[in-house]
């Protein structure tokens, strides 16, 4: 005979319910993690300091873009130096021509010795002749002020030439100190902030074990009273159950940005650009990089989508502006080879990181200094973070 064949099928969940959380009770008291005002006072510090920490983190990929950004003017600099060096090369050879010229004009006229204006006149024998001459010497000596003239410019070029290098150079100098200030003001202070976040995590590790010791040695008393608070328990768990079932919370609305949603713009998508990025998993992270032997965020994405074909700007917030947008509450319409971005403070006026939808509510990318190119969860950061800002499709 079966005893349940009379029991209602409520009357069964509870009374299952009630069995395993007695046996839950009394077999492993300690099993969840204690908790005590102590505790979560540090606890309290400990989610301040992380907060506080990935503000940091967000803070130094913005200063990452902005490294980025002045690599990108370090380098067009450079290649302006180099004009500039080729320009000076150019001045000094016609410097040299117009010297050499000028020298075989004055070797020419006064090799055999002073030519006198005064000698070419008289040795003349017709009043033509004497015009001849005098057409001559008029015509060598404007060919000698040009000669003089080829050599003034040619000389101004190079000295113009040569302080446009100097200034170029300046420049440059003054770019790269900046960039590597902002760059060690950062790592300095994201190093102190996670070496404070670990001194934390080591206290409440601390106050844990000493708690979880504390109910280990209530276990006895606990599970003799749970048989009593078991069926109670059981009610209160599925009235809740019941509760939860209503609808879900409303979904994160997108930030206010000027990207226009049209869902006609959007193309089948670079499924493409995930099997690209994958490869490339592990990949050590590199300020300004932005080939395999070392990534940061956008240097990753256009990397990849340049493998593709397809040309993207260098920086994340130029990456924003490009192809169809996606708003954060319709993340159901994305495909895998989107870019997902994010902004500081959630801000998509402030973009400072990027990376590759994968599917499944996860993203490739480079996260940070210390971090190699890896897949982590959207769906986890939205929740954490809070500073998706909309995905594109290039």
């Amino acid at each position: 005979m079966r005893i349940t064949a009379g029991i209602p099928r409520a009357g069964v969940v509870r009374t299952a319910l009630a069995a395993l959380l007695v046996l839950a009770l009394a077999g492993d008291v300690a099993s969840a993690t204690p908790s005590t005002p102590e505790i979560d006072s540090v606890r309290s510090q400990v989610h301040e300091a992380q907060r506080e920490r990935d503000e940091l983190a967000a803070l130094a990929e913005l200063r990452g873009e902005e490294y980025a950004q002045i690599a990108a003017v370090l380098s067009d600099t450079k290649a302006q130096v180099e004009g500039v060096r080729i320009e000076r090369a150019e001045a000094e050879r016609d410097l040299a021509l117009a010297q050499g010229r000028l020298e075989n004009r004055v070797h020419g006229m006064y090799r055999n010795g002073t030519i006198h204006l005064l000698d070419v006149l008289l040795g003349t024998t017709s009043f033509e002749d004497f015009l001849t001459r005098v057409e001559w010497l008029r015509r060598i000596g404007d060919s000698d002020a040009a000669l003089v003239a080829a050599v003034r410019e040619a000389r101004e070029r190079a000295v113009a030439a040569e302080q446009t290098l100097a200034r170029r150079v300046e420049e440059q100098t003054a770019l790269r100190t900046q960039a590597e200030a902002k760059k060690r003001e950062v790592e300095a202070a994201f190093a102190r902030q996670q070496h404070f976040v670990e001194e934390l995590d080591a206290e409440v590790t601390r106050l844990v074990a000493a708690e979880e010791e504390r109910l280990r040695r209530e276990a006895e008393e606990r599970a003799r009273v749970a048989a009593e608070e078991a069926r109670l328990a059981a009610e209160r768990a599925a009235a809740a159950a019941a509760a939860s079932a209503g609808p879900g919370s409303e979904t994160r609305s997108a930030a206010a940005n000027d990207r226009t949603f049209d869902p006609a713009a959007l193309g089948p998508g670079n499924p493409a650009a995930v099997a690209i990025g994958m490869h490339h998993l592990g990949v050590p992270y590199v300020w300004g990089g932005s080939t395999p032997t070392g990534f940061d965020c956008s240097g990753l994405v256009q990397y990849v989508y340049r493998e593709l074909g397809i040309s993207l700007p260098r920086t994340s917030r130029e990456q924003f502006r490009v192809g169809a947008y996606i708003p954060p509450d319709r993340r159901d319409l994305m495909l895998p080879g989107d870019l997902v971005f994010f902004g500081y403070g959630g801000d998509p006026g402030q973009v400072h990181h990027v990376g590759i939808f994968v599917g499944g509510g996860d993203y490739l990318h480079a996260p940070m200094r210390g971090q190699p190119v890896q897949v982590h969860s959207l769906d986890s950061r939205i929740t954490n973070r809070g500073d998706f800002v909309g995905a594109t499709r290039p």
